[in-house]
């Protein structure tokens, strides 16, 4: 009964995912204004691509049908590439958020197509080599990777490469992406003080209703 209980606030999870993530790609796929947002589109699609495939296998090696170390090994290269690719989205997108409103005018110039599709391409590239280690098995090289009893798992040797990986993913996938939202968050919060105490009263004219002459 637990276990029905769980699969089932898990693909009610899923169908969340893709139905949230879906409406926002819709939205900005029709609002012509929306489209210079192509980190949060990113996002969206990252997002997408998650709840289609990561979910599932999540649900698939955590029955009795998940039980092979190739699968096993696909569930994490796709767990390990898609949570990075996810966390350095967000990184990516509070800076280019960032430069947006701390330094608008820069922000115009610098911020080309070309460059949106050279830091994407870094961060694809920067998840994938890092999802390459568990699904080649670097991790225990010494015997081929057996899924334990709960489910497909990083901790499959108690050696030092393992240790290192985990610490690896710990501090350039979480300490570092969050010490950059904080940063750059901060900063913006900053600016919008500084912005809302310079702001005057409204002019006399903007108090009252404009009359048909002065429109």
């Amino acid at each position: 009964a637990a276990r029905a209980v769980g699969l089932l606030f898990m693909v009610l999870l899923d169908l969340t995912a893709l139905v949230g993530n879906a409406a926002v790609v819709g939205v900005i796929a029709r609002t012509p204004a929306l489209r210079k947002f192509v980190f949060v589109l990113h996002l969206c699609l990252v997002d997408l691509v998650a709840a289609l495939t990561l979910m599932p296998l999540e649900m698939l090696v955590g029955s009795a049908l998940g039980g092979s170390p190739g699968l096993c090994r696909v569930y994490l290269f796709l767990l390990v590439c898609l949570s990075s690719v996810c966390i350095l989205s967000i990184s990516t997108l509070s800076l280019e958020r960032y430069y947006s409103v701390v330094h608008p005018l820069r922000y115009e110039v610098h911020m080309t197509p070309t460059l949106v599709a050279g830091v994407l391409a870094g961060v694809w590239l920067k998840a994938v080599a890092t999802s390459v280690v568990p699904v080649l098995g670097w991790l225990a090289p010494e015997r081929p990777p057996a899924p334990p009893a709960h489910g497909c798992s990083l901790q499959w040797s108690p050696g030092a490469p393992c240790k290192v990986f985990v610490v690896f993913l710990a501090a350039f996938y979480f300490a570092l992406p969050l010490l950059v939202i904080v940063v750059t968050y901060c900063g913006m919060f900053r600016v919008a003080r500084v912005a809302a105490a310079h702001r005057g009263p409204l002019p006399t004219w903007l108090e009252t209703p404009p009359t048909r002459g002065r429109s």
